[in-house]
C-alpha cells in the first residue's frame, strides 16, 4: 500500500463477529464446476500454496457462503425490520434477528436450510437500532482531542456496540446515552500499506506504479456488463484521477479514470484486462483463474496476494477470517490473520482479496486497503460494484454465469444436492439451467425449480416466484437423485455455458 495515505475520519463499523470461530472440516462435497486451469510453471496451483488445514476449512465454507448469500438477498429485498447480522459459525450459518421472523425471511431460511444448517438466533437489538446509536456516539469519539478511541463497531449478533481503543486504561470522553449496550475493547489501529513484470492482458496481483512514484498492486481486471469496457480495480488511496499507471518494469497500462476516496477504490482504464491472479512468489508464474465474485460474511476465510507479500513469503496470505463490516462512509471490511502472521505489507494496497474453490480457481472478494500485524482491512467487491456501476471480474473464460454444486447428503443408493447459480450478466427475467449427468443418475425429489429429465440430460426452469435473477444475483434450487453422487458438467444458463 502507498504509505502516505491517512484516514481523516473515525470509522463507524458494523458486524463485529462474536460467534464461535472454530471451523470444522468439509460437511459437504462442494465445487464450483470448472475445467482445471493451466496456472503456470510446473502446473503449480494455489492449492499447493495454502496449508492443508486452511484450504480444507475454506472449501468447506463454499455451501455456507451460498446459503448466506441467499439470506442476505432476502433481507435486502425488504425493510431491515429485526435484522441484526449474518455469520458463518463452524459448520452452519447463523442469522441474528430481533423479534419474530417475517414470512419472507422464514421462507428464505427454509430454502437456505436445504443447503446447510441455519440457526436463527435472538438478537437484543436490530441493526437499525445499532446504527442509530453508533451515529450518536461516533461524532463524540471523532471529536475527542485526546484521540483515545479509533473505531465504533456494531456487533454482528446484535448484542450491542464496541468502541475500539489503543489503551484500555485511556480516558474516554463522556458518551451520549443511547439505550444500547456499549463496551470498550483494546485493539491495534489498522494503517495503510502500499508482480514485477506483467503484460497485457493485465492480471490481478501485479505490481503497478503511477507517475508520482506510488507503488501498489492490481486487484482484479473488471468489465462493465452493459458496455464491455475493461478496467483494473485497485485501491483509491494509491493515486488520483488522471494518473498514468505502468507495470513493474515501466510498461504503460492506462490512466486512472475513477476513484471513490471514501471507499478507497479506483479504476484504471485499459483495453486489455486479464482474468487471472498472480498467487505465488514475486517472479514466478503461478496463477489462479478468476471465475466470478462473492459476497463476504463474518467468519468467512479468505486469501490476499499483494505484490510485496509475494516478494517476502512467496505465497498468498491466507487464513484471513472476516470479523466485521464498517457501515460509515468508508464501508470497509476487517479481518484477522488467524495464525498471528502479518496480514499485509507496504505495497500490497489494492491487491486481490479472494475466496478459493476446490479446483484452484478463485472468486473476487475485494481489494486490500490497510493492516496492522494480523489485522487486515479491505474493501469488498460488492461495494466496488456500488461505486462504479454494474462491474464484474474479467474471468479466464467467457462465461457470464457461475454454478456452485454441493452434495448436502448421501446414502447407499442416492444423494441430495443443492445448486446455486450466480448471474454475472444482465438481469434475467426467466431462466433455465441445464446439465448432463455422467452416469445413470435419476432425479427423484426436487425444490425451487421445475425439473425435466430426458436420459442423462436435466433442465431446471424457474418457478413463478423466482423467475428474476438480477445482475450480480443468484438463485438456489436442489434435488434428490438415485445413483452415485458425482458432479455433473457442463452447466448452462439459458443456453450459455457457465463456469
Amino acid at each position: 500500500m502507498k504509505q502516505a495515505w491517512k484516514v481523516t475520519s473515525r470509522i463507524l463499523s458494523a458486524g463485529v463477529f462474536v460467534g464461535a470461530t472454530a471451523l470444522v472440516g468439509p460437511v459437504a462435497v462442494s465445487a464450483h464446476v470448472e475445467a482445471a486451469p493451466t496456472p503456470g510453471a510446473g502446473d503449480a496451483s494455489i492449492l499447493d500454496l495454502i496449508p492443508g488445514g486452511t484450504g480444507d476449512r475454506m472449501l468447506a465454507q463454499v455451501p455456507l457462503v451460498d446459503a448466506a448469500t441467499g439470506l442476505r438477498a432476502a433481507v435486502e429485498r425488504g425493510p431491515s425490520r429485526g435484522y441484526a447480522g449474518i455469520g458463518l459459525v463452524g459448520d452452519h450459518v447463523t442469522l441474528w434477528w430481533k423479534g419474530t421472523l417475517p414470512a419472507d425471511i422464514a421462507s428464505a431460511v427454509a430454502t437456505a436450510r436445504r443447503i446447510v444448517p441455519v440457526e436463527v438466533a435472538k438478537a437484543a437489538y436490530a441493526k437499525t437500532e445499532l446504527v442509530a446509536a453508533a451515529a450518536r456516539i461516533a461524532p463524540v469519539v471523532d471529536g475527542d482531542a485526546r484521540d483515545a478511541a479509533h473505531d465504533v463497531r456494531l456487533r454482528t449478533d446484535g448484542s450491542g456496540i464496541e468502541i475500539a481503543v489503543d489503551d484500555a486504561d485511556a480516558a474516554l470522553p463522556k458518551l451520549p446515552a443511547t439505550g444500547v449496550r456499549t463496551t470498550v475493547v483494546e485493539r491495534d489501529r489498522l494503517v495503510p500499506r502500499s508482480r514485477e513484470d506483467d503484460s497485457a492482458p493485465w492480471n490481478g496481483g501485479a505490481r503497478i506504479w503511477n507517475d508520482s512514484g506510488a507503488g501498489c498492486t492490481v486487484g482484479f481486471g473488471v468489465r462493465e456488463v452493459a458496455t464491455g469496457t475493461n478496467h483494473l480495480l485497485s485501491a483509491g488511496h494509491c493515486g488520483s484521477v488522471g494518473s498514468q499507471w505502468s507495470d513493474g518494469q515501466g510498461e504503460p497500462i492506462g490512466l486512472q479514470t475513477q476513484k471513490n476516496a471514501d471507499h478507497d477504490t479506483m479504476l484504471i482504464g485499459t483495453q486489455s484486462a486479464g482474468g487471472w491472479l498472480y498467487v505465488g512468489g514475486s517472479n514466478d508464474e503461478v496463477r489462479a483463474r478468476v471465475v466470478g465474485w462473492t459476497e463476504v460474511f463474518p467468519g468467512q476465510l479468505l486469501c490476499q496476494s499483494g505484490a510485496t507479500s509475494a516478494w517476502e513469503i512467496g505465497a498468498p496470505v491466507c487464513n484471513l477470517e472476516v470479523q466485521f463490516h464498517y457501515t460509515d462512509r468508508e464501508d470497509l471490511v476487517e479481518a484477522t490473520q488467524l495464525d498471528g502472521d502479518e496480514s499485509a505489507r507496504s505495497g500490497d494496497s489494492g491487491g486481490p482479496v479472494y475466496a478459493v474453490n476446490a479446483n484452484g480457481t478463485v472468486l473476487a472478494a475485494g481489494t486490500t486497503t490497510r493492516s496492522a500485524g494480523p489485522g487486515f482491512g479491505f474493501q469488498d467487491f460488492a461495494t466496488a460494484r456500488d461505486d462504479f456501476g454494474d462491474i464484474v471480474p474479467v474471468t479466464g473464460a467467457a462465461a457470464t454465469c457461475r454454478v456452485s454444486f454441493a452434495v448436502t447428503n448421501s446414502w447407499g443408493t442416492g444423494y441430495e444436492a443443492a445448486v446455486t447459480v450466480y448471474n454475472d450478466g444482465p438481469q434475467l427475467n426467466g431462466w433455465s439451467v441445464g446439465w448432463t449427468f455422467g452416469g445413470n443418475q435419476v432425479v427423484q425429489g426436487r425444490w425451487n425449480g421445475v425439473f425435466q429429465q430426458i436420459g442423462a440430460t436435466v433442465t431446471v426452469a424457474n418457478e413463478n416466484y423466482n423467475a428474476t435473477i438480477p445482475s450480480g444475483g443468484s438463485v438456489s434450487f436442489g434435488f434428490t437423485a438415485d445413483g452415485p453422487a458425482t458432479i455433473p458438467a457442463p452447466f448452462t444458463l439459458n443456453g450459455s455455458s457457465c463456469s
